[in-house]
């Protein structure tokens, strides 16, 4: 009976405090669950092949316990949140994000104008197309370097655009710009706010063009802060933790293919977002545009466009 207490409860206490709670041996314990398999162990096991197929669709990428737990609740498994960490660290599934990535400075210094911070203004966004934010990340290449931006709908976290490019330049990023329009359909709703950095290629006279012809709101982060855009720099920093770490990819397409991978299968698609109440970018706008979900909701971004 004692024993089988301690099973029932150590995913709250070691199993040490627990058998020394009841003056009983960890060796005591362990024989009598080589013994007799208790029916929570049977259920350990079971738990564990479907965390184990979990952490097989998240192609073996860092994701922590939190969402892990959702994904069990979602199939209906009453798997409490720390009985999951404890079936993942007996798996060795290593849930412990990295170091966050640390954003460099833009570039700044040029001769174009800057917008002001229209989000200190507007505050939090109630919904889908109120507020777009974009940034630019690089990619190590074996002949050098590669650049990728995103533009990200706030409110649902969904990118909802992006582009691929051996150039960092304007082209660049209109291309990433015509990806989202293309992706909500081209019907946007007035008083749309795009949020940057003060970078050259977002502050360009053929971004803030393109920018007006789509009637889109152009707004750029207060100088300095490279954190401004924290939504953006999390996706980017999870991105580079998580997934690209030390890779230097063979060329632009490969580099293309395992963004396409990583944006359209995993994160719009697959990976709970605290954020979102648990619920993946696709999933929170399906669920907060029911009748039909939102303007090609289940569309790749950028399927045809880089």
């Amino acid at each position: 009976m004692q024993y089988r207490f301690i099973d029932q409860n150590k995913d709250r206490y070691s199993v040490k405090e627990l058998c020394e709670c009841f003056e009983l041996s960890r060796s005591g314990y362990y024989d009598w669950q080589l013994r007799s398999p208790s029916a929570r162990s049977l259920e350990d096991n079971s738990y564990k092949s479907h965390i184990l197929e979990v952490h097989k669709q998240a192609n073996g990428r860092v994701y922590g316990h939190r969402p892990i737990h959702r994904h069990l609740q979602d199939e209906g498994l009453d798997c409490g949140r720390d009985r999951t960490l404890r079936l993942m660290k007996e798996l060795r599934i290593d849930s412990t994000q990295k170091k966050g990535f640390k954003p460099l400075g833009t570039n700044s210094k040029h001769d174009f104008g800057y917008s002001p911070n229209l989000l200190k203004k507007l505050g939090k966004p109630q919904g889908c197309d109120q507020v777009w934010v974009a940034d630019t990340t690089y990619l190590r290449v074996q002949n050098g370097w590669c650049y990728l931006a995103t533009v990200m709908d706030l409110f649902s976290r969904r990118i909802i655009g992006w582009s691929v490019s051996s150039h960092n330049d304007s082209k660049l990023v209109c291309k990433a710009l015509k990806c989202a329009v293309l992706t909500r359909g081209g019907d946007l709703p007035e008083g749309l706010i795009h949020h940057s950095d003060r970078g050259s290629t977002y502050a360009s006279y053929s971004y803030e063009t393109l920018l007006k012809s789509f009637g889109i709101c152009q707004s750029m982060s207060a100088k300095g802060n490279c954190y401004d855009n924290a939504a953006q720099e999390s996706f980017y920093g999870r991105y580079k933790t998580s997934s690209v770490g030390d890779t230097i990819f063979f060329d632009e397409a490969a580099a293309r293919s395992h963004a396409f991978e990583y944006i359209e299968v995993f994160y719009n698609r697959f990976r709970k977002h605290s954020s979102l109440d648990y619920n993946n970018p696709i999933q929170f706008e399906e669920k907060f545009y029911p009748h039909g979900g939102k303007q090609n909701a289940s569309l790749p971004a950028c399927i045809n466009h880089n």
